[in-house]
C-alpha cells in the first residue's frame, strides 16, 4: 500500500455527505443520489455508508470499526433524514444509533462502534482463499438499470460469474474507487455490499439479492497505490427457511484482511 499523495474519491465523498440540522441536535440531512440505484430501490451498502457519515460526526476523533444495519424498507432517490443518538461513550468506545427516514417513515437503522486508537495485541492471518490472480480477472457488465456498479471499478474471478445454476454460492474479484485512493470506513461498508450477491451463483436474481441485516467489521483503512486493488471473496454456504448468511472478506492483494462482512439475505 502506498502512502504517497493520498486522495479521496470526490464523487463518493459528495454523494455520502450529510448536513447537520441547525435546529435539531443529532439530526442530519442527506440526499440519496440516483447514481446508486440498484435492483430494489437504493443500494443498501451506500445507504449504510451515509449513516456511517452521521455516526462519525457524533464520535469525532474516533474510528468507526463495527457497523450493524437492519433494512426496514427500500430506500428511494431523494432526501433522507438521519437521527443519530450517542447511546454510550467511554474513554475508549462510542456507540451511536442512527435511524434513517424518508417520508417520515424509518427505512434503516444502523448501530456503530467507534474507538480511540490504542496499543493492543495485534495479529493478522492472511487469507489463502482469494480470487484468481489479478491478470486473469474479467470485467463484468451488469444490467443497465443497476447503476451502483458504475460507482467503482470491478473485476470478477471468471469462475464466479453469477449464472444462477452453480453448485457453490461464491463471488470473488477485485474492486477499487473510480477516483482517489483513500479507502475509509464508509467506502468499505459500501464495497462489502457492492459485488453481485453470492446467492446469484445458485439462484436467478432477484432471489438472494434482498438485504435484511448487514454487519461490517473494519480491521483498518488503507491507501491504494496507482496499480493496486482490494481483493474480495463472498460466500453463502447455507440458506434455510428463506434466510441466507453471506460472509465476505475484503483484503489487500497479499491477502491481509481489511474488512469482513456478514450479510443476511432473503431467499424466500
Amino acid at each position: 500500500m502506498s502512502l504517497t499523495s493520498p486522495t479521496v474519491d470526490p464523487t463518493f465523498e459528495h454523494t455520502t455527505a450529510v448536513t447537520p440540522d441547525p435546529d435539531v441536535p443529532g439530526r442530519f440531512h442527506a440526499h440519496y443520489d440516483e447514481g446508486w440505484a440498484s435492483l430494489r430501490g437504493i443500494h443498501g451498502g451506500y445507504q449504510t455508508a451515509v449513516a456511517v457519515r452521521a455516526a462519525e460526526a457524533m464520535s469525532p476523533g474516533r474510528a468507526v470499526r463495527t457497523i450493524s444495519a437492519s433494512f426496514l424498507r427500500p430506500g428511494a432517490i431523494g432526501p433522507a433524514v438521519l437521527d443519530a443518538t450517542v447511546v454510550r461513550t467511554t474513554r475508549t468506545f462510542t456507540t451511536v444509533l442512527v435511524t434513517v427516514s424518508q417520508l417520515d417513515r424509518p427505512i434503516l437503522t444502523v448501530r456503530t462502534t467507534a474507538n480511540e486508537p490504542v496499543e493492543g495485541h495485534d495479529w493478522s492471518t492472511p487469507s489463502d482463499d482469494g480470487p484468481c490472480p489479478l491478470p486473469e480477472a474479467v470485467s463484468f457488465t451488469p444490467p443497465p438499470e443497476v447503476r451502483h456498479f458504475r460507482q467503482a471499478d470491478l473485476l470478477l474471478d471468471p469462475t464466479t460469474i453469477p449464472t444462477g445454476d452453480a453448485d457453490e454460492a461464491r463471488i470473488a474479484g477485485y474492486v477499487r474507487p473510480k477516483a482517489g485512493n483513500v479507502i475509509d470506513a464508509a467506502w468499505l461498508v459500501m464495497a462489502g455490499d457492492w459485488f453481485p450477491p453470492s446467492p446469484f451463483r445458485r439462484v436467478e436474481l432477484p432471489i438472494g439479492g434482498v438485504s435484511v441485516d448487514y454487519t461490517v467489521h473494519v480491521h483498518h483503512t488503507v491507501t491504494l497505490g496507482p496499480d493496486e486493488w482490494l481483493a474480495a471473496v463472498f460466500t453463502t454456504p447455507t440458506s434455510t427457511a428463506g434466510l441466507a448468511l453471506e460472509h465476505g472478506r475484503l483484503m489487500t492483494l497479499d491477502g491481509q484482511p481489511v474488512a469482513e462482512t456478514f450479510h443476511t439475505r432473503w431467499t424466500g
